[in-house]
């Protein structure tokens, strides 16, 4: 099964390889919003966010 992100879940992925390695989830706000917060956290972690839609 491939994950499908949605706003504000976003896939982490592993910038050497390009494997998935897991995924952020965050609600409360817009899903614009949840999405930014998503993709700042997996980068500052120094992975490769790839934000989803819907």
């Amino acid at each position: 099964m491939v994950p499908v992100p949605v706003p504000g879940g976003v896939l982490a992925i592993d910038p050497d390889t390009g494997d998935i390695i897991g995924a952020v989830g965050i609600s409360g706000g817009s899903g614009e919003n949840n999405e930014a917060c998503a993709v700042a956290g997996i980068e500052a972690a120094g992975l490769k966010a790839e934000p989803g839609g819907g």
